[in-house]
Protein backbone atom coordinates (compact mmCIF):
# COMPACT_ATOMS: atom_id res chain seq x y z
CA UNK A 1 0.00 0.00 0.00
CA UNK A 2 1.33 3.04 -1.06
CA UNK A 3 1.24 6.32 1.01
CA UNK A 4 -0.10 9.56 -0.34
CA UNK A 5 2.30 12.36 0.59
CA UNK A 6 -0.10 15.29 1.48
CA UNK A 7 2.30 17.98 1.55
CA UNK A 8 3.28 17.47 -2.15
CA UNK A 9 -0.15 17.30 -3.52
CA UNK A 10 -0.05 21.25 -3.29
CA UNK A 11 2.94 22.35 -4.72
CA UNK A 12 2.37 19.92 -7.44
CA UNK A 13 -0.84 21.39 -7.99
CA UNK A 14 0.57 24.94 -7.46
CA UNK A 15 3.38 24.16 -9.86
CA UNK A 16 1.56 22.91 -12.74
CA UNK A 17 -1.01 25.70 -12.60
CA UNK A 18 1.69 28.05 -12.70
CA UNK A 19 3.09 26.44 -15.98
CA UNK A 20 -0.50 26.60 -17.22
CA UNK A 21 -0.65 30.32 -16.84
CA UNK A 22 1.33 31.37 -19.77
CA UNK A 23 -0.58 28.78 -22.50
CA UNK A 24 -3.62 29.33 -20.93
CA UNK A 25 -3.28 33.13 -20.86
CA UNK A 26 -3.11 33.28 -24.46
CA UNK A 27 -5.70 30.92 -25.22
CA UNK A 28 -8.15 32.51 -22.96
CA UNK A 29 -7.54 36.64 -24.21
CA UNK A 30 -8.42 35.71 -28.06
CA UNK A 31 -11.57 33.16 -26.62
CA UNK A 32 -12.90 36.54 -24.64
CA UNK A 33 -12.78 37.92 -27.85
CA UNK A 34 -13.75 36.00 -30.85
CA UNK A 35 -14.79 32.27 -28.66
CA UNK A 36 -18.31 32.83 -29.72
CA UNK A 37 -17.27 32.19 -33.29
CA UNK A 38 -16.86 28.42 -32.71
CA UNK A 39 -20.61 28.06 -32.47
CA UNK A 40 -21.13 30.45 -35.28
CA UNK A 41 -21.66 33.70 -32.73
CA UNK A 42 -19.88 36.16 -34.78
CA UNK A 43 -21.51 39.70 -35.08
CA UNK A 44 -20.86 43.34 -34.15
CA UNK A 45 -19.41 42.46 -30.19
CA UNK A 46 -16.32 41.66 -32.21
CA UNK A 47 -15.30 44.95 -32.32
CA UNK A 48 -16.70 45.94 -28.92
CA UNK A 49 -14.74 43.03 -27.48
CA UNK A 50 -11.56 44.15 -28.47
CA UNK A 51 -10.54 46.57 -26.15
CA UNK A 52 -11.61 44.28 -23.24
CA UNK A 53 -9.22 41.47 -24.51
CA UNK A 54 -6.83 44.05 -24.81
CA UNK A 55 -7.01 44.82 -21.36
CA UNK A 56 -7.90 40.85 -20.27
CA UNK A 57 -4.09 40.51 -22.00
CA UNK A 58 -2.18 43.19 -19.58
CA UNK A 59 -3.92 41.77 -16.80
CA UNK A 60 -2.86 38.48 -17.39
CA UNK A 61 0.18 39.40 -18.11
CA UNK A 62 0.89 41.50 -14.82
CA UNK A 63 -0.37 38.58 -12.69
CA UNK A 64 2.31 36.26 -14.95
CA UNK A 65 5.01 38.11 -14.50
CA UNK A 66 4.15 38.26 -10.65
CA UNK A 67 3.44 34.93 -10.47
CA UNK A 68 6.92 33.86 -11.90
CA UNK A 69 8.68 36.38 -10.31
CA UNK A 70 8.30 35.27 -6.23
CA UNK A 71 10.57 34.71 -4.22
CA UNK A 72 9.63 30.96 -2.61
CA UNK A 73 10.82 27.90 -4.25
CA UNK A 74 10.52 25.22 -5.59
CA UNK A 75 8.56 28.05 -7.72
CA UNK A 76 4.81 27.24 -7.62
CA UNK A 77 1.56 28.85 -6.26
CA UNK A 78 -0.06 28.64 -3.19
CA UNK A 79 -3.41 27.27 -2.55
CA UNK A 80 -5.21 30.24 -2.51
CA UNK A 81 -3.37 31.76 -5.56
CA UNK A 82 -4.48 28.47 -7.26
CA UNK A 83 -8.40 28.69 -6.51
CA UNK A 84 -8.01 32.22 -7.89
CA UNK A 85 -6.25 31.73 -11.12
CA UNK A 86 -8.81 28.50 -11.91
CA UNK A 87 -11.59 30.91 -10.95
CA UNK A 88 -10.62 33.59 -13.26
CA UNK A 89 -10.09 30.93 -16.29
CA UNK A 90 -13.07 30.09 -15.79
CA UNK A 91 -15.22 33.43 -15.56
CA UNK A 92 -13.11 34.21 -19.06
CA UNK A 93 -14.45 31.05 -20.59
CA UNK A 94 -17.40 31.54 -19.79
CA UNK A 95 -17.78 35.35 -20.92
CA UNK A 96 -16.38 34.48 -23.92
CA UNK A 97 -18.84 31.28 -24.41
CA UNK A 98 -22.33 32.86 -23.40
CA UNK A 99 -21.68 36.34 -24.32
CA UNK A 100 -24.47 36.59 -27.21
CA UNK A 101 -24.34 38.47 -30.13
CA UNK A 102 -25.99 40.75 -32.81
CA UNK A 103 -25.50 42.28 -36.55
CA UNK A 104 -27.47 44.42 -38.44
CA UNK A 105 -30.81 42.34 -38.94
CA UNK A 106 -32.97 41.41 -35.92
CA UNK A 107 -32.73 37.77 -36.80
CA UNK A 108 -28.88 38.21 -36.21
CA UNK A 109 -29.36 38.06 -32.32
CA UNK A 110 -27.50 34.59 -31.16
CA UNK A 111 -25.35 33.01 -28.22
CA UNK A 112 -24.11 29.54 -28.07
CA UNK A 113 -27.23 28.42 -25.89
CA UNK A 114 -29.40 29.67 -28.71
CA UNK A 115 -27.34 27.90 -31.62
CA UNK A 116 -27.59 24.59 -29.84
CA UNK A 117 -31.48 24.93 -28.70
CA UNK A 118 -32.56 27.29 -30.71
CA UNK A 119 -33.76 30.80 -30.32
CA UNK A 120 -35.80 32.19 -27.32
CA UNK A 121 -36.22 34.88 -25.00
CA UNK A 122 -35.42 33.02 -22.16
CA UNK A 123 -32.44 31.42 -23.40
CA UNK A 124 -30.92 34.99 -24.74
CA UNK A 125 -31.70 36.42 -20.74
CA UNK A 126 -29.91 33.40 -19.61
CA UNK A 127 -26.68 33.81 -22.07
CA UNK A 128 -26.20 37.59 -20.61
CA UNK A 129 -26.45 36.19 -17.10
CA UNK A 130 -23.73 33.53 -17.76
CA UNK A 131 -21.78 35.95 -19.55
CA UNK A 132 -22.11 38.59 -16.85
CA UNK A 133 -21.62 36.63 -13.77
CA UNK A 134 -18.89 35.24 -15.84
CA UNK A 135 -16.96 38.32 -16.16
CA UNK A 136 -17.82 39.42 -12.46
CA UNK A 137 -16.50 36.44 -11.49
CA UNK A 138 -12.90 36.85 -13.47
CA UNK A 139 -12.83 40.61 -12.22
CA UNK A 140 -13.38 39.77 -8.50
CA UNK A 141 -11.56 36.50 -8.77
CA UNK A 142 -8.21 38.43 -10.42
CA UNK A 143 -8.22 41.22 -8.42
CA UNK A 144 -8.04 37.97 -5.56
CA UNK A 145 -4.96 36.63 -7.76
CA UNK A 146 -3.25 39.70 -7.55
CA UNK A 147 -3.94 40.27 -3.61
CA UNK A 148 -2.30 36.65 -3.18
CA UNK A 149 -0.45 37.13 -5.53
CA UNK A 150 1.66 40.49 -4.12
CA UNK A 151 1.29 39.19 -0.71
CA UNK A 152 3.76 36.59 -1.64
CA UNK A 153 5.59 38.64 -2.78
CA UNK A 154 6.13 40.43 0.48
CA UNK A 155 7.03 37.64 2.31
CA UNK A 156 10.35 36.77 2.60
CA UNK A 157 11.90 33.50 0.80
CA UNK A 158 12.71 30.94 3.14
CA UNK A 159 16.15 30.18 4.30
CA UNK A 160 17.71 26.98 3.00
Amino acid sequence: MTTIDRAAAPVATGRATLLLMIPLNLLLVPWVWIGRLVFGVFGWFAYFMLPVALIVAVAMTFTTILAFTQKRRPRSLSRAEVFWQWSTWAGLLALGTFLPDFGDTEESYRSALTQAFGYSDSLMNLSYSLSFGGAVVAVVAWIGLVISLLHGHRQEAPSS
